[in-house]
């Protein structure tokens, strides 16, 4: 499997989740099964996808542009997305969450790129659902692609938990796109130091030998983090990964972007079921922005 189809695979990967499950968000565990794309309680178009994935394709396009990182051009790009619906194909309108909310009025107020919330209470998942395209942009340079992690979730989500969590994040997906055995990935950070307790007991894997009952799919970032880790982790397919991280409830679709990115960066563009990338929204623009971003030499003034 070569590096583009890793590539492709998270890029795609991370919008299937996020179209199977976006039907379904908050609703509670075990109220409904989602087996395909067609599942029903929709609100959205068959394979469209939300604003887990439209953040993305924001960054994405950002770091394509500019060839490197541009934190206010990023902002201005999420601010586009939610205001003037720019990338958003539908007619329906999407608002941010709170934190995400606050992070780009800031912004609009005073030209401030770095505007998350730093308080420890705003740790929410809106920096872990649109990461991959920093860490294929910075890909292979590992000290790189940290800090474009940490500072692409530092713009709107800049408590301590949101940023090492996303620095886990990307540090597992670049050794999966590297081939790494799956479970030598998921354990390539164990002995890296992290401030957060629980940041840290995920990168040890602590989360492997838990049944499901105690995986929580809640917007709080560890807990999203943890919960596409396991279902990643407890799965044997991008399929069945990313259905499990449908099915879990509460904020799956974000849980299932995530998820994506990891079984995508693994299992490569052949893992994801032919029916899925069929009537996936935007598919031959999301192919040709992962190679752009695969292929990128960046600078990172």
């Amino acid at each position: 499997m070569t590096l583009n189809d890793r590539a492709l695979g998270g890029l795609l990967a991370l919008a299937c989740g996020d179209a199977l499950a976006n039907g379904v968000e908050f609703s509670p565990r075990g109220s409904t099964e989602i087996t395909d794309m067609h599942s029903t309680r929709r609100y959205l178009p068959v394979g469209q996808w939300s604003d887990d994935t439209g953040l993305a394709l924001c960054l994405g396009e950002s770091l394509a542009k500019t060839n490197g990182f541009d934190p206010a051009d990023q902002m201005r790009r999420y601010e586009g997305f939610y205001d003037r619906k720019e990338g958003w194909p539908c007619e329906l309108a999407l608002a941010p969450g709170n934190t995400l909310g606050a992070a780009l009025k800031k912004f609009k107020d005073t030209g401030e790129a770095f505007s998350g919330s730093t308080h420890p209470l705003a740790a929410g998942n809106g920096g872990l659902m649109r990461l991959l395209p920093v860490v294929l942009a910075a890909h292979p340079d590992t000290a790189l692609l940290r800090l474009w992690a940490r500072e692409a979730t530092r713009t709107t989500h800049g408590a301590q938990e949101c940023l090492e969590a996303s620095e886990l994040l990307a540090l597992i997906l670049h050794h999966l796109l590297l081939g790494e055995d799956k479970s030598d990935a998921l354990s390539a950070a164990a002995d890296q130091a992290w401030q957060s307790k629980k940041i840290l007991a995920l990168a040890r894997g602590e989360y492997l030998n838990k049944p499901e009952t105690l995986i929580k799919a809640k917007s709080y970032v560890v807990d999203t983090l943890e919960a596409a880790l396991w279902c990643f982790a407890s799965t044997s397919s991008l399929e069945s990964a990313l259905l499990t991280a449908a099915n879990l409830g509460d904020d799956c679709d974000t849980v299932a972007a995530v998820t994506g990115q990891l079984a995508g960066c693994h299992y490569g563009i052949a893992g994801i079921p032919e029916g899925w990338l069929n009537v996936l929204v935007g598919k031959r623009h999301m192919e040709t922005l992962a190679k752009r971003l695969i292929g990128m030499t960046p600078q990172s003034e």
